[in-house]
């Protein structure tokens, strides 16, 4: 008995010096620490542009790649080369997508610093899927690109067929810039979305109960992301986005109902 107490007692000392800390930092001390956080993820995107910047040539094969696997004959004459109309197109594409590179290559660190900020505000027990949650948002942002990658040849096949014979495309090197990173980004923030979910639930924002009786709210929604996130608007390419957010949706609803059942008996 008198071992608990003394427990209880050191776990009471260890919080409340942890919040007598937290709330002993001032205003300004918050923003020079944000600040300070905001300069980080800052250096990590310009150094990381800047290499993307020296490596150039590879980067533009890759990005290249998915307008190159459609059919020559939806093509035209210009094949899968990029054009641009102006004398400054050339240098203005080239930093605009090295700096998409380096945004999606640094978002690993900008993710952490995001998390080094929070992490002094939160209880010993949320601190314990910090670390989780910041691998599982990583993950699921890099699926997400991935998979909208590898469906974007696709979706361009659609989109070129679809005016019909009597079209001709010509395309633009920054409007092709805008498609893919739309797509990238679009897929990679929809993927994080069941995360968030997960914590809502966590959080008693969202019950379990609801989450399972709502399955058909949940088809309807993700299929209006999916629709609104590919610009394409193919059956295929909404279907390659829905479907992986409803898997997640139901794996949400699987990882919820066992740490929820872990929070119960810890709590009995």
């Amino acid at each position: 008995m008198s071992s608990d107490l003394r427990t209880r007692r050191r776990i009471f000392r260890r919080r409340r010096k942890r919040k007598s800390t937290v709330a002993s930092m001032s205003m300004m001390e918050h923003l020079g620490e944000l600040r300070n956080r905001l300069i980080v993820a800052g250096l990590a995107f310009v150094l990381l542009s800047v290499v993307a910047f020296i490596f150039y040539e590879p980067i533009l094969e890759l990005f290249k790649r998915p307008l190159c696997e459609v059919p020559p004959e939806l093509l035209g004459n210009q094949g899968c080369e990029l054009t641009f109309f102006k004398a400054t197109g050339g240098f203005n594409f080239r930093l605009k997508l090295t700096a998409l590179v380096g945004l999606a290559v640094a978002s690993p660190i900008w993710m952490y610093e995001i998390y080094a900020f929070v992490t002094p505000a939160l209880t010993p027990k949320e601190k314990r899927y910090t670390i989780p949650f910041l691998a599982t948002a990583i993950t699921l942002f890099a699926v997400g690109a991935v998979t909208a990658y590898f469906a974007m040849p696709t979706g361009l096949r659609f989109l070129l067929q679809i005016g019909g014979e009597g079209l001709n495309p010509l395309l633009g090197a920054e409007e092709y810039l805008n498609f893919v990173g739309f797509m990238l980004l679009g897929f990679a923030v929809a993927f994080e979305l069941p995360l968030i979910l997960f914590f809502l639930g966590l959080s008693g924002a969202v019950t379990l109960d609801q989450l399972k009786t709502q399955r058909r709210v949940a088809i309807v929604a993700i299929a209006g992301l999916a629709a609104i996130v590919t610009p394409s608007q193919d059956p295929y390419t909404l279907l390659l986005l829905a479907g992986p957010l409803y898997l997640l949706y139901e794996a949400t609803i699987v990882v919820l109902r066992i740490v929820m059942r872990k929070k119960d008996k810890a709590a009995a």
